[in-house]
């Protein structure tokens, strides 16, 4: 790979991590994408129990102790599946590539950071929310470097946490902007998507709801296949910036 996309070389503009983002997204899709169908699919753990059991779909809500079983299992397995997915984009920038062994074995000693961490930054953003929205915002994007921190930089929950928001200082608005276009360009991804699906579907059975509503369904399971190894190359951009440009700061101006 003839351009360094992890980490970069120097502190790169907006537009720069957007379009790194988007090549380690281009280069590691093929290898990454089978991560992103499992990923949604250990997502909708809950949904399936709740059609055996003969209840509606509905919020991921346990209720009773076999739910409640499976919730836990979904949540474990989705934030082992995203953990194995971002180690493996990094190798694969990085050029190398380890087995999905490795990886998920990596992945799973990540847990036991990455569940408190999920609770802690979950309570947080809450309670900033409920104070007067602002500060659960801010605490939104200050965090959200924490769970990488975690995969990443081997840091545990406390740790991540305070990683996450020394990485945002100064950084705090144009990481908010990366995250805006990332969700701009995947809303429209799907817009699109479910548009020309409802127009495929009248040409072909008429005006047919359920058709529509099957045929969207499973086209938004899709995308949220492919959107998961997008997502990760945006966040594995945003990390690999805001740890240069960190590292940069605490050697002096001269050096950034």
């Amino acid at each position: 790979m003839s351009k360094r996309l992890y980490s970069p070389l120097r502190p790169q503009s907006i537009s720069e991590v957007l379009d790194t983002a988007f090549q380690i997204f281009a280069a590691s899709l093929p290898k990454t994408l089978p991560y992103g169908i499992w990923i949604i699919l250990a997502g909708q753990l809950g949904n399936i129990y709740n059609l055996a059991a003969g209840r509606p779909l509905g919020p991921l809500v346990p209720h009773d102790a076999p739910s409640g079983i499976v919730y836990g299992v979904s949540l474990i397995a989705v934030f082992t599946l995203w953990a194995a997915m971002i180690l493996r984009q990094r190798a694969m920038v990085q050029g190398e590539l380890n087995s999905m062994r490795v990886e998920l074995s990596r992945a799973l000693r990540t847990i036991p950071a990455l569940l408190p961490l999920a609770i802690l930054m979950t309570v947080a953003v809450a309670v900033g929310i409920v104070l007067l929205v602002l500060p659960g915002v801010y605490l939104m994007v200050a965090l959200s470097m924490a769970m990488p921190a975690v995969v990443l930089a081997s840091k545990g929950p406390i740790d991540a946490m305070i990683f996450s928001v020394h990485l945002m200082r100064g950084c705090w608005w144009r990481t908010l902007a990366i995250f805006l276009v990332t969700a701009v360009i995947v809303s429209v991804f799907y817009i699109l998507a479910i548009v020309l699906v409802a127009i495929a579907v009248q040409f072909v059975r008429g005006a047919d709801v359920a058709l529509v509503t099957a045929a969207s369904t499973v086209l938004i399971i899709a995308l949220g296949a492919f959107s998961a190894p997008f997502l990760g190359a945006t966040v594995l951009a945003v990390f690999g910036d805001l740890q240069l440009r960190h590292a940069a700061a605490a050697a002096g101006p001269a050096e950034i």
